[in-house]
Parts: structure tokens; sequence; C-alpha cells
């Protein structure tokens, strides 16, 4: 039988269980390393997501504003328009309180209507063929609420903020006013590239008392105003 080794080598030898599950712990921390490393810069472009494929709309608009546009450069091109129908958008049917299938169908067309009698007032052709130089037009609405005649007693939360009606009204009641979600996107209509979008919640733009208390008076009035807006700053991009 073979001798043994002193017991000071066969210590030094012994495989110690903390020496190993230290290298172990370091062997997965490599691991995880190689696995986390950045991909090269053509598989980095290939996973980034193209502007033409972003979403369009907020999912809650609740505000106005530009969500996408191209240069000015490329904008000037285009001088006639092709409006499409407007889209009714019924993803939160809380945001259509108090509206009838009739009034949500009046509203639709009427905002056509608004959207080419301002474009062509202003100046712009609209025309129902696509083709070059043309922006197709599609908008949508997400929301539309009537105006409200509520007691004044009370505090009410507007889409310009929370307000006192107390402190305004001595009649014993007082109006609210209603409001409506537009949408709109702007394409070329030949190859479907996207030109702009935008989203705004608006309502009465004028002193006018006999619009502010109208049913749908309010909405009509910031479907309005957003159309001007439209017309105004494609003059200001064409030098008009």
């Amino acid at each position: 039988m073979p001798a043994l080794p002193p017991r000071s080598v066969r210590s030094v030898a012994r495989p110690r269980p903390a020496l190993l599950l230290l290298v172990l712990l370091l062997a997965l921390l490599l691991a995880g390393c190689a696995c986390r490393q950045p991909p090269a810069q053509g598989d980095a472009k290939e996973a980034a997501p193209a502007a033409e494929s972003a979403p369009l709309l907020l999912e809650h608009p609740t505000t106005g504003g530009m969500l996408y546009a191209r240069e000015p450069e490329l904008l000037r091109r285009y001088t006639k328009f092709q409006m499409e129908h407007v889209v009714l958008r019924e993803e939160h049917p809380e945001t259509f309180r108090g509206a009838s299938l009739d009034e949500k169908a009046n509203m639709v067309f009427m905002t056509r209507d608004i959207f080419v009698d301002a474009l062509r007032r202003g100046g712009w052709e609209v025309t129902d063929q696509p083709g070059p130089g043309v922006a197709r037009l599609r908008l949508m609405i997400f929301g539309m609420q009537p105006t409200e005649v509520a007691p004044s007693n009370g505090t009410y939360d507007t889409p310009f903020g929370r307000i006192d009606l107390t402190r305004l009204d001595d009649a014993g009641k007082a109006a609210l006013m209603g409001n409506i979600t537009l949408g709109g996107e702007l394409t070329d209509s030949e190859t479907g590239s996207r030109l702009l979008s935008f989203v705004e919640r608006c309502s009465v733009t004028g002193l006018d008392p006999l619009r502010a208390f109208g049913r749908w008076d309010a909405a009509r009035s910031g479907v309005e105003a957003s159309a001007a807006t439209l017309v105004r700053g494609w003059n200001r991009l064409h030098g008009k």
C-alpha cells in the first residue's frame, strides 16, 4: 500500500467548497456579460423602429400639440389636399359622454365639411385624386362632450383647469363649455409617407355667448379653430 502524503499536503490539495462557489459565481457573471453585449451597428439599426412605423397618436390625448412633422422644405412641395372620411375612434367610450349615435355621425360629417371649407377659403385646392404635390388629410375624433349647464355652487374640471363657479355666477346656474378631441395625419397621397400628425382637445375659442351655450357649439367652434390653424400654418409655410 503506497504511503499517504503528509497531512499538510492533503489539506492544500483538497478542493474547498467556498473556492468552488466563488469560481462558479465568476463564471456565471462572465457568461451574463457576454449575453448582454450590445448588438453590432447594423443589427441595432434593424432593431430600432423606423420613424414611419412609430405610433401615430397618443393613447390618451389630452392636450394640443404637433406630434410629428417633416422638414419645411419637404412640406412646401404640397399645394393640394385630398380629404379622407373622418374616423370616429371609440376605444374609450367615456370620452363621448352624452353623445348619441346621430350626434356622433353629425360631428363626423361636419368636421370634414369644416376642414374642406377652411382649406378652400384659404386658397388651397381640395381634390379627390392622388398625385404629385397632393397631401392626404385623415382626421380622427377621439372624444366629444356637449356643453353642460350645471349648478354654480361648486367647482368643476374643464379642459382649461378647475373653475370655481361660485365666484363667477349669481344666477343659480352656469354653463360649462363642451369640447372635442381631434387628431389628424397628413401623408403623401402617392407613397403614404407621413408628413405631419397632431392631436388637440379644443373648445370655444371666441367670445360668442350664443355659440357657448349651444349643445355642440363649443365642439364645433373647436373644430373650426383647428382647421383655421392648419390653414394659417400652411400659409406661413408657403409665404402667403
